[in-house]
């Protein structure tokens, strides 16, 4: 009998020990798994507003890529068979807002002003230089694929109108001509693809590429009573006319900047 008792008490005392120990140890572990649960389904917020600054390098494609390695046919650009020039740099301003509370689809205002020249970032040549001053102001659609987390993927298309004006420096034997490029008014369009990453949920980075064609619109030739002013000129001739003839002013963009966020909270 006293050994029946003395088991019975031995099963109680050993239960009781590995109930005090699992009680303690599910305690602990429940109070970890509710901090990480918590971290890891906390929602994030895409930003009612993001502004985003830009910087370009902008490469001339088709009729905007005329000059061959940089060396500008005067020739060419004489008989209206190019833009004469090469590269360009460029800077923009863009305004995204978030139009649902999701905030993927974005409403894009963008201001923008863009050089391209015959010989950026290198010296004259010496047979002259062409370059054109672009102030741009775009409205378009954006689609951004995660708006509420750090790395945000985009894709976007523009509504471009510019503004278009230059000058040209020709040099033929010991003769060099001035050339000024009046004003022009054209209107295009752009798409835009690059990803943005939140740094924090005020201040991110931004790098992308994007491609325009500024005259798709408004094309036309207009001359001048002065030599040595043109204009644009960019429509189809029935007569040849000095720099004049059907072009595309088409060029790609890499661009890289930083970016504000207005409401943002970055989901993990």
């Amino acid at each position: 009998m006293k050994s029946i008792l003395l088991s019975i008490l031995v099963f109680l005392s050993f239960s009781s020990n590995i109930n005090s120990q699992n009680i303690t140890a599910d305690t602990t572990y429940s109070s970890i798994a509710t901090e990480k649960i918590f971290r890891i389904i906390q929602p994030g917020k895409a930003p009612a507003l993001t502004i985003q600054l830009s910087g370009y390098y902008d490469i001339g494609l088709m009729d905007l890529a005329s000059a061959d390695n940089k060396n500008l046919s005067v020739t060419d650009f004489y008989n209206g068979r190019g833009f004469g020039t090469r590269n360009g740099l460029g800077v923009s301003l863009t305004g995204k807002i978030r139009l649902h509370k999701k905030g993927n689809v974005r409403l894009n205002l963008t201001g923008a002003f863009h050089r391209i020249e015959t010989n950026v970032l290198s010296t004259e040549s010496k047979i002259g230089n062409v370059n054109y001053n672009v102030i741009s102001g775009a409205i378009g659609f954006e689609n951004c694929f995660t708006p509420d987390r750090k790395f945000k993927p985009y894709i976007g298309f523009d509504i471009i109108a510019s503004s278009i004006k230059g000058s040209a420096v020709l040099k033929i034997d010991t003769a060099t001509t001035n050339l000024t490029i009046k004003n022009s008014f054209r209107v295009g369009a752009g798409v835009n693809f690059g990803f943005e990453y939140a740094l924090s949920n005020t201040f991110g980075f931004n790098l992308g590429l994007k491609v325009q064609h500024l005259n798709i619109f408004k094309k036309e030739n207009k001359t001048s009573s002065n030599p040595n002013e043109t204009y644009l000129n960019d429509d189809k001739v029935t007569t040849p006319a000095p720099y004049t003839g059907l072009k595309q002013f088409v060029f790609t963009s890499a661009n890289l900047g930083f970016n504000f966020y207005i409401g943002h909270k970055a989901k993990k």
